[in-house]
């Protein structure tokens, strides 16, 4: 690599890579003595310093007009600065394009229970919990949570949080649930954490994601069934 090409490197074209070297070499110089030490055809001259100057590596002054570059010192302390400067923009504009990818962590049997009471004791704002049915266990598991609790379950009423909704029964499945102890249903805590939850006779498994497009697309599931229950109130 020779200097022209570092120089190309910092954003100059060649031709303005070339007059800056000449500037630099033989100190003040005309526009027709810019062409002849640099090689760049006349005609261009012109337009290249003026695009030096205007990235601030060039001074134009007189009549004729004399061109002069900053000094070595200079022009590395203004190339130095740019380049910092796009740094930080790229730090700060790059994550935005970053495609976010949600990872989700499944816990079973005895795990998902003692998660499911790590996340209700450590919540720190509300619990949205919406499920089919309320066990005994879950219920104990809920009364332990600091905040605010919304329930939202065919036996919500059984409880007392600070809101409980109940919604329609089938009957059958009711009967079902309760003798195979079978529930499932999924927990929002902090606008931040879902957790969703399947209780059966011989499985339970919890699948955990902090992730915003899973958070925002169960809130898309859950928000209507949110208002249809109230409004049944």
């Amino acid at each position: 690599m020779d200097l022209v090409d570092a120089l190309k490197n910092f954003g100059l074209s060649n031709y303005e890579a070339r007059a800056l070297i000449a500037l630099i070499s033989k100190g003040v110089l005309s526009a027709k003595e810019i062409a002849e030490v640099s090689g760049i055809p006349r005609t261009s001259v012109y337009d290249v310093m003026n695009s030096l100057i205007s990235k601030g590596l060039v001074e134009a002054f007189g009549k004729p007009t004399k061109f002069k570059s900053l000094s070595s010192d200079e022009i590395i302390s203004v190339l130095s600065r740019r380049v910092n400067e796009n740094l930080e923009y790229i730090k700060k504009e790059l994550p935005r394009f970053t495609t976010e990818v949600d990872v989700i962590k499944i816990y079973r049997n005895e795990l998902m229970i003692e998660k499911l009471k790590e996340i209700v004791s450590e919540a720190k704002n509300e619990i949205l919990a919406v499920l089919s049915y309320t066990s005994e266990e879950m219920g104990k598991i809920l009364a332990m949570a600091k905040c605010r609790v919304l329930l939202i379950s065919s036996n919500a009423s059984s409880y007392k949080f600070t809101e409980c909704y109940d919604f329609k029964k089938n009957e059958e499945i009711l009967k079902w649930t309760l003798e195979t102890g079978a529930s499932h249903g999924v927990f929002l805590v902090d606008d931040r954490i879902v957790y969703a939850i399947f209780v059966g006779k011989n499985m339970q498994v919890g699948i955990l994601s902090e992730g915003r497009g899973i958070l925002e697309y169960t809130k898309f599931l859950v928000e209507p069934m949110i208002n249809f229950v109230k409004l049944k109130l």
